[in-house]
């Protein structure tokens, strides 16, 4: 079991939601979490998955 804390109102939760995702220019990016009931008011950013180059 993993927990997370929610990027805005900082509090701990179990069932993390990924919202977006953040590049940095010195190591690896970072993932920001909400928690299941305040991820439907966020506006999502792009995710790892959504921000890789296309394979091919």
């Amino acid at each position: 079991m993993s927990a997370a804390v929610y990027c805005r109102c900082e509090r701990l939760t179990l069932a993390p939601v990924a919202v977006r995702y953040i590049e940095r220019a010195s190591g690896p990016g970072v993932t920001l979490y909400a928690c299941p009931d305040c991820a439907p008011r966020l506006t999502p950013g792009p995710l790892p998955a959504e921000t890789a180059p296309p394979r091919g």
